[in-house]
């Protein structure tokens, strides 16, 4: 029961994983992190049950359907934006002193481990300085936001954006065109669940215009530039994000660099041109900005205030 063979573009942590279940070389907990969409759940998800099939061969029919006594999952509730302590203490740590049901091993997943309330980690980290000894943990996370006494508790597995060749090679093999699946690739920034969402998207050519002219107008000064930015981010977020995003990332390299060989999309050199002067440290902030708030899409933020957002740190690159 190999699934870490459908982990894309990976290779060094796959190759890491299946040594770790071959020689039986296992840790207590593993940090997963890396960026959001490379594969990080999927891989947590195959190793666990990787082992516990190993353990246990009659149960792959309940490790298939995730209905394994021995695995357990923790995620964000779908009302909520935090894991809470509630989860750990009332939830996680009863199963987990419950010595093993069918295999040698009880495994739980943390998703999104960073949204760990103060009280979640504490309890947490108690269970990770005595674990009994069938237990492994797995913690996924986009960030190392994490206390500093349950990273060094954790073997770090780190993740990597994956290839744009690679994303393409995906999506082509779903029977997107490859047209479509380059371009998605482009804006995905290594991301394959993006790149497969934004895949879907028709006219992604209009909407790229539609991103750069946006793009300009904010570099430009105009105030009725914002909101019409606000107004376009909230009909499609994701996408839109993602483009704004892929631009303001390539006028920090083109900047840095004056090399076109190193910018995502080879269009964009003409359209940096065309704007304002701006320093490269405030280009760089606005970079990280548009990064962070793009994540806030995943936990229901609301994707007016989100647009309205992006197009100030747009446009706060050229203007006071």
């Amino acid at each position: 029961m190999d699934d870490l063979s459908k982990i894309i573009g990976q290779n060094k942590v796959v190759d890491f994983l299946r040594t770790c279940v071959d020689n039986q070389n296992l840790s207590h907990a593993y940090l997963y992190y890396g960026p959001a969409g490379v594969g990080k759940m999927t891989a947590a998800i195959a190793f666990a049950t990787g082992i516990l099939a190993r353990e246990d061969p009659a149960g792959r029919v309940l490790l298939t359907d995730r209905a394994h006594p021995d695995l357990f999952i923790i995620e964000r509730m779908a009302d909520k934006t935090r894991l809470s302590k509630d989860q750990i203490s009332k939830e996680m740590q009863p199963w987990l002193a419950l010595k093993p049901y069918r295999a040698k091993h009880r495994f739980v997943i943390i998703r999104d481990a960073h949204l760990l309330t103060i009280e979640a980690g504490n309890a947490l980290l108690k269970i990770l300085e005595e674990p009994p000894e069938y237990a492994i943990l797995i913690l996924v996370t986009d960030e190392a936001a994490i206390m500093e006494t349950i990273l060094s508790r954790c073997q770090p597995v780190r993740f990597q954006a994956v290839s744009e060749e690679d994303i393409v090679a995906v999506l082509t093999t779903r029977g997107i065109d490859v047209e479509q699946a380059r371009c998605a690739a482009q804006v995905s920034q290594g991301s394959v669940a993006a790149a497969l969402d934004i895949a879907q998207e028709a006219g992604l050519s209009e909407k790229w215009d539609l991103a750069r002219h946006t793009f300009v107008a904010l570099a430009r000064g105009k105030m009725a530039a914002l909101f019409e930015a606000a107004e376009a981010i909230e009909k499609a977020p994701n996408l839109l994000s993602y483009m704004l995003s892929t631009i303001l990332r390539d006028v920090y390299v083109y900047r840095s660099t004056a090399n076109p060989a190193l910018l995502m999309i080879s269009e964009h050199e003409d359209l940096i041109n065309s704007l304002p002067a701006a320093a490269l440290d405030r280009i760089g902030a606005a970079v990280n900005r548009v990064q962070a708030l793009q994540k806030q899409l995943r936990y229901n933020v609301n994707p007016l205030t989100l647009g309205i957002n992006i197009a100030y740190a747009v446009r706060g690159v050229f203007w006071d």
